[in-house]
């Protein structure tokens, strides 16, 4: 599993105590470069591998640099359709200039891209608009089920040894388990992360209850706080969601990681690459 890198998500202390707890992140960007730079700094003090997730642009190859050179590790680029040009070379060029640095490139429905990166890419994070605050669904009318996506990834990730990270439609622990049974090789989430008490959710009162405020990254809410408001000839792509308080992230990780036990288990495997090979996925009308 994999904390989504969103600011009502993951900060520099949720970042470290899941690392502790045998799962992962990427830092996120939504933030100005000086603080971000300094969160880096606090988790390269304390894990191994430091994640961190970039736009593009030469100002994104520049913080790249300085990410790198703060102890990120393994970069993110981060884009709702990274399926371009622009990511691809950028991705590129990175991983030639820093060959130590993991390279993931993402998001893409696509399973084409994984031949147009298999030089340099470590994986390529794949789904699109299936995140619990995510709208571009509702604007942009660009989505497609989350299963459905993971499937037809499975064949050439396997065939080109690219892993692929499952990105959006995590609800439940079946979700982790269906997914990963599908192709994927690791799943990212965002919600259910952002209701634990330690996520970087802000606790708010709504209709007089305690609340984790989650939101969006292509949000109005995150990008006001990030760059003052929506880019003109734009619209906000995501919203906010007020969540439950859910459970310590010790104890999320345990029922998940519990689920994907059980789940191997019922298809009569012993290992991961085992329920991979003999899940059978049956329609429903």
């Amino acid at each position: 599993l994999i904390a989504s890198n969103m600011s009502t998500v993951v900060n520099s202390d949720f970042y470290s105590r899941l690392y502790k707890l045998g799962a992962f992140s990427f830092l996120q960007r939504a933030q100005n470069d000086n603080t971000y730079l300094e969160e880096v700094r606090q988790v390269a003090k304390a894990c191994e591998w430091v994640g961190a997730s970039i736009g593009v642009g030469q100002s994104q190859y520049e913080l790249a640099e300085k990410l790198i050179k703060q102890g990120a590790n393994v970069l993110l680029i981060d884009i709702a359709h990274g399926y371009s040009d622009t990511v691809i070379n950028l991705g590129r060029k990175i991983k030639t200039n820093f060959p130590h640095v993991k390279m993931v490139v993402g998001n893409t429905n696509c399973p084409e891209m994984l031949e147009e990166v298999a030089d340099y890419a470590d994986a390529v994070k794949i789904g699109l608009a299936q995140g619990f605050a995510c709208e571009t669904k509702n604007t942009a009318g660009c989505t497609e089920k989350q299963f459905s996506t993971i499937l037809k990834f499975k064949e050439l990730s396997r065939k080109l040894g690219i892993p692929v990270i499952s990105d959006g439609g995590t609800r439940e622990p079946a979700d982790l388990v269906k997914a990963i049974a599908a192709g994927a090789n690791s799943v990212m989430a965002g919600s259910i992360f952002a209701a634990c008490p330690e996520s970087a959710a802000e606790l708010v009162m709504h209709n007089d209850r305690p609340k984790k405020l989650y939101a969006g990254m292509a949000s109005e809410h995150v990008q006001t706080e990030w760059k003052g408001g929506i880019k003109p000839g734009t619209c906000s792509e995501g919203g906010v969601r007020y969540l439950d308080v859910g459970l310590p992230v010790d104890k999320l990780l345990e029922r998940y990681q519990g689920a994907l036990r059980t789940g191997i288990t019922y298809a009569g495997a012993n290992s991961v690459t085992m329920l991979q090979d003999v899940a059978e996925f049956i329609r429903l009308a």
